[in-house]
């Protein structure tokens, strides 16, 4: 797989799963890739203590995460893939954040199968990621599988796993 501005420099070698996974992340109005959600080191989690009960952070701001991937497809061009939210609530000023492990890890095997949810995200969330992707790369964009781009602009749509 060719080395993509999305991804950024992979640090996995061979070809596996990972190597076509990128995360987005949406901040207010701030949307970006932080491949360092990856392995827990975006720059959203970098300096926060995690709790294990979303009500013991205080003033938490809510940033919601897309595992993005990327796939060749027959005849060799290469597309979006597969997405699933993750999120997190992160206060800044107190240093404590929420997160569910569980459902990040679960939505990263689903994104690398293939599998496009991203119905639980408010429509102008989804509108927003969808145009960062097109401008940041319109070719995969254009060459996304089946069901992609119409999960991300319309509303609350389901592509399952495209591997079966």
């Amino acid at each position: 797989m060719e080395k993509l501005g999305l991804t950024g420099a992979s640090k996995h070698t061979g070809d596996d799963a990972l190597r076509g996974l990128s995360a987005v992340l949406v901040d207010g109005d701030e949307v970006f890739v932080d491949n360092g959600a990856i392995h827990a080191k975006s720059r959203v989690e970098r300096g926060i203590a995690f709790v294990d009960d979303r009500a013991l952070v205080p003033q938490p701001r809510h940033i919601i995460g897309f595992w993005i991937t990327l796939h060749r497809f027959e005849g060799g061009t290469q597309g979006f893939y597969g997405a699933m939210p993750f999120h997190l609530w992160i206060d800044s000023e107190a240093k404590k954040g929420y997160k569910s492990l569980a459902e990040q890890v679960k939505g990263m095997e689903k994104a690398i199968r293939g599998t496009v949810d991203v119905s639980s995200v408010p429509a102008d969330v989804r509108h927003r990621v969808a145009a960062f992707l097109q401008q940041i790369r319109p070719d995969l964009w254009e060459h996304a599988a089946p069901g992609f781009r119409e999960a991300f602009l319309a509303d609350g749509a389901v592509r399952e796993d495209q591997t079966r």
